[in-house]
């Protein structure tokens, strides 16, 4: 009868508590020991013995002893335990931290740009007022674009010289350029969203769906949490209010940016936002164990929002 125990040196086969029949010593570098530890090798070795015949009994056996038996110092064994462990904890921090996280930071970033984007163009529009009050082009892009063209019919605004119109030609070109980053965001985080959560995105749009791993602090959490906190997940201040001051439950939250509820009549958001944040549940839950693309949740989700759409009230 053998026991096995898996320390930072090795892998060891002890019989009688004192004898090493096995070993199997792990590298030297403290970095791929961790690796080894963290992976199926003890298994593997483990394995390996029955397969020649020892008969393993379960049981603790104290690595300090395990130290002794090879002639190492304590010290040096918790000097070498530490280095391995450093490592490990290393190893774990980066499995814990998956692509969902880059979906929050992504997402995140797109939420300063368009603020910065906004604060901007008020700037902008205000500044060049002063020059052409009578142009009144909603589109903020063509707004800049026509600034840089610089055609100006006659007006009763601020004659400007080339030096002043210089300096806000500039900031629309800093302006255009802002919109075109924000292009190649949302096109990144797209092509993130299809690769880390490709059934949430599917179901409720990229966009959406990156908002809603954010507020959920990470696809993990998200795919944790049952339909109903899914629902509300953005109307935490009316979630809030409801318990404390007995007002009306919010029926969704930030949910209600999917065009399937918003466009909704009023009477028909709430069940909508449900069934769908049931879905997107289920969806999470598939996207954080497999990874895989599965068709049939959008067709039932369209299936049941028909349902709810043509029921009557």
């Amino acid at each position: 009868m053998v026991r096995l125990a898996k320390t930072p040196l090795g892998f060891f086969a002890v019989a009688m508590g004192n004898q090493l029949v096995e070993i199997r010593e792990l590298p030297e570098d403290p970095r791929k020991a961790a690796e080894e530890l963290a992976g199926n090798a003890f298994e593997k070795w483990a394995s390996s013995l029955r397969e020649r015949g020892y008969d393993i009994e379960e049981g603790w056996v104290d690595p300090l002893r395990i130290a002794g038996l090879l002639g190492m110092k304590r010290d040096d064994y918790i000097r070498r335990a530490r280095e391995v462990a450093i490592e490990l904890a290393r190893l774990k921090l980066k499995e814990a931290i998956g692509k969902d996280y880059l979906v929050i930071q992504v997402i995140s970033a797109l939420d300063d740009l368009n603020k910065s984007i906004n604060i901007m163009m008020n700037r902008i529009r205000e500044w060049y007022g002063l020059h052409y009050p009578e142009l009144k082009e909603e589109e903020h892009e063509k707004y800049l674009k026509l600034i840089i063209k610089g055609e100006r019919k006659e007006s009763m605004g601020l004659e400007l010289s080339e030096k002043d119109l210089g300096a806000l030609k500039e900031i629309a070109r800093m302006g255009l350029e802002m919109y075109k980053e924000r292009e190649r965001l949302e096109s990144y985080l797209k092509e993130l969203m299809n690769e880390v959560a490709p059934n949430v995105s599917e179901l409720a749009g990229e966009n959406l769906g990156a908002r809603l791993i954010e507020r959920a602090g990470g696809l993990k959490q998200l795919a944790f949490m049952p339909g109903s906190t899914i629902q509300v997940l953005g109307a935490e201040r009316a979630l809030f209010k409801h318990l404390q001051k007995g007002s009306p439950p919010p029926k969704h939250g930030v949910i209600f940016q999917h065009p399937m509820v918003n466009k909704a009549p009023a009477a028909k958001r709430g069940k909508l936002a449900r069934a769908l944040a049931a879905k997107l549940a289920m969806a999470a839950r598939v996207d954080l164990y497999s990874g895989k693309l599965k068709p049939e949740f959008v067709e039932d989700w369209k299936k049941r929002a028909k349902e709810i759409m043509e029921a009557k009230a």
